[in-house]
């Protein structure tokens, strides 16, 4: 069953009645997951920032203007950990995709692309689909390459038989019939 679009109101857009299921979320269980615990992490490591800070303060008595650089300085580093982080965890499977679709794209079509296990699941489902895909096209390319090697030796044989003299006339119809109906085959598949 498609979902319909809802509104706000959790009524379905174009007048249709309430009853009809909400627009379900795009990011899995697994990211959400994955964000919530950066964002714990990343206040945990503020906190106990937080807390060396006061700790430095209150031991070494230390002058408010080296405090507020320490602050700094350790709010850089957790956000420089977060995006490198971030970078590996997400921008890496689609960067390792995009190399990969290049290869396939400059007609390595027996290459399929990787996923790795801690790979997003939405990213292990998109490089399935894309294999099949590719699997598919390939299957179709052989089946066109053999399709253009009998269509060339058919034409090359009746135009052999053109140049005689006396050509059959009924085995030309023939051979051409046999063409059309492999050609239609191989529509029909693809």
């Amino acid at each position: 069953m498609k979902n319909k679009p809802v509104s706000a109101a959790g009524k379905s857009v174009g007048g249709h009645a309430a009853g009809v299921r909400k627009q379900s979320c795009f990011a899995s269980k697994e990211l959400q997951f994955t964000l919530a615990f950066i964002t714990v992490i990343s206040l945990l490591a503020g906190i106990f920032l937080q807390s060396f800070a006061g700790f430095l303060v209150s031991y070494y008595a230390l002058h408010s203007a080296f405090l507020g650089i320490f602050l700094i300085t350790g709010y850089a580093v957790i956000v420089v950990l977060v995006a490198v982080f971030f970078t590996h965890r997400f921008i890496g499977p689609f960067k390792r995709i995009e190399y990969e679709m290049k290869l396939v794209a400059a007609g390595e079509l027996s290459r399929r692309l990787s996923a790795r296990g801690n790979d997003d699941l939405h990213v292990r489902n998109f490089v399935r689909y894309v294999n099949e895909f590719i699997g598919s096209f390939e299957a179709g390319s052989a089946e066109y390459d053999k399709l253009t090697a009998a269509v060339s030796a058919s034409l090359e044989k009746i135009r052999a038989e053109l140049s005689k003299e006396g050509f059959d006339c009924e085995r030309l119809k023939a051979e051409i019939l046999s063409l059309q109906k492999e050609m239609q085959d191989v529509r029909k598949r693809w």
